[in-house]
């Protein structure tokens, strides 16, 4: 009986570690949200115990919901839902909420609350950002009653909720400028923007901007562009009026895209368009926002990421970090590779071990009475000899100066921030100038915990602090340090002291 209990539990070490399933719902399968599933991929690397099923409804907000609806039945651990529209995934969304399936809405919002958690853009503030572009281009140039300033809008998905709300915010935000409201045409580029520019060119209007809601459609419109001046030019000896139709399209029509993917940052580094509103995606984030829920942690209900406009100077910037985070992604690919082969071996180890231990039964409890009989003489020698020599060497090696220092400056940095919420492992690389697995690697080697674990416990020692020095109650200081619920605060300050704030409170009386 106690070989067969000995072999169950060794086969049982090799086994692999249960997973969390999430279920990723994408309406679209364009460049945007591609980036956001590479994102996503690339920060699942650090979390092992995670897995993704994505889907993709392609346009179809009655595919989407039946996708929706197959994930609950599924049972997922968590949803991740980026909706085509509110009206038509709401529903949706609220059965997989009331089906106990914590659900992430990404990118565009649902009506109602019955959600877990959001994360996205402000699609109002990057008609903002359009609009402070529009006037930098047509602050230098001169507008008249007869020739106002004109500006070619290339939409996306015709009554989208992030169309309209870029339209709406450019729009009111060029209204209350101090500047002449220019002259706006629309074209929809969705399915086709070069077609679409190109017919507009054939017309003769004059345009003095190119706005795009993506980068991929700016792009398409600045090769439109490119095309209609060499037709022109080509037939130049066979038409009369040749030279007003050239002068309706500028030798350099200034455009601008929405988004900031690669391909767009690529388009402005080498001058095909000129400019872009950062969108991001944050699929990192998203995964990060799943490990709290899916863990208890405390997480933030509703996240909106700020955006920003992007030229050439900055484009090469961004474009030098996407492709450091590419290699560290390549980088944590080879290493979880290796580590994957490594529990291959080791379950192949581990089965031929079991087969030894059968066969070896008699000679093994031999041995095991053998150790059992000295265990308590072991055990003295390592305590009274061992463990000190141990200790004695460690207290030499020691950190080295630079960790010292750089440790130093980590709690510096964790220690200024206690109360900020929005301070993470992102805020943190970026005010130490390392990437997210840059900074994970090194903190984890010189304390043994990851960066989130390390901050949380600068939190809790700060609170201890506060509740011996302070007359706080547990709920301002749990509030204080972005504790989000009392209740997590208690269980992390047990966990860490042995013993729970208000027996501490306790104590201090």
């Amino acid at each position: 009986m106690f070989l067969v209990l000995l072999a169950w539990g060794l086969w049982a070490c090799s086994a692999p570690q249960p997973q969390y399933r999430i279920g990723v719902s994408q309406c679209l399968d364009d460049a945007w949200r591609q980036k956001m599933n590479r994102e996503m991929e690339r920060e699942l690397l650090l979390h092992p115990d995670m897995t993704l099923a994505t889907r993709v409804a392609h346009g179809s907000s009655a595919l989407q919901c039946a996708q929706i609806d197959s994930f609950i039945a599924e049972r997922v651990d968590l949803l991740i839902v980026s909706p085509n529209e509110a009206d038509g995934l709401t529903e949706a969304v609220a059965r997989a909420y009331d089906a106990g399936i914590p659900v992430i809405v990404a990118d565009r919002r649902v009506h109602g609350d019955r959600y877990t958690a959001f994360l996205g853009g402000d699609n109002y503030q990057v008609g903002r950002k359009m609009a402070e572009w529009v006037d930098v281009q047509r602050s230098g140039v001169r507008s008249t009653k007869e020739r106002p300033f004109a500006l070619l809008e290339v939409c996306g998905m015709e009554g989208s909720t992030p169309e309209a709300l870029r339209h709406q915010g450019m729009v009111e935000t060029l209204e209350a400028s101090s500047l002449p409201m220019p002259v706006i045409y629309s074209v929809s580029g969705a399915t086709d923007a070069y077609a679409a520019v190109s017919e507009f060119l054939k017309t003769g209007t004059p345009i003095d901007a190119i706005v795009a809601h993506n980068d991929i459609m700016a792009v398409e419109a600045a090769r439109a562009v490119q095309n209609y001046k060499c037709q022109i030019s080509n037939v130049k000896s066979q038409i009369s009026n040749v030279k007003s139709q050239i002068s309706n399209v500028k030798s350099q029509i200034p455009i601008m895209g929405v988004d900031g993917i690669y391909d767009g940052l690529k388009a402005i580094r080498d001058g095909v368009i000129d400019g872009t509103v950062t969108y991001p995606s944050r699929g990192d984030l998203l995964i990060q926002t799943a490990a709290q829920i899916l863990t208890g942690e405390p997480f933030v209900r509703d996240s909106v990421i700020p955006t920003y406009l992007v030229d050439a100077s900055a484009a090469a910037t961004l474009i030098a970090q996407y492709e450091q985070q590419m290699h560290d992604v390549e980088i944590l690919r080879i290493s979880q590779l290796n580590a994957d082969t490594h529990w291959q071996r080791l379950q192949q180890d581990n089965r031929i071990l079991v087969a030894g231990v059968v066969l070896a039964g008699v000679l093994f409890l031999t041995v095991l009475c053998a150790l059992l009989l000295n265990l308590k003489k072991i055990h003295t020698e390592i305590k009274d000899d061992l463990l000190p020599q141990l200790e004695d060497v460690e207290e030499a090696i020691g950190m080295s100066r630079r960790d010292e220092a750089f440790m130093e400056r980590v709690k510096e940095i964790a220690d200024a921030h206690l109360t900020d919420p929005q301070f993470g492992v992102e805020e943190l690389g970026a005010m130490l100038q390392l990437s997210r697995a840059q900074l994970f690697r090194r903190i984890k080697k010189i304390t043994g915990l990851a960066p989130m674990d390390y901050i949380r416990e600068r939190r809790l020692l700060r609170a201890d602090e506060l509740l011996r020095t302070t007359d706080m109650t547990i709920r301002q200081i749990s509030l204080e340090l972005c504790f989000n619920k009392p209740a997590y605060f208690s269980k992390y300050y047990k966990d860490y002291f042995g013993y729970l704030p208000s027996e501490q409170i306790r104590e201090m009386k």
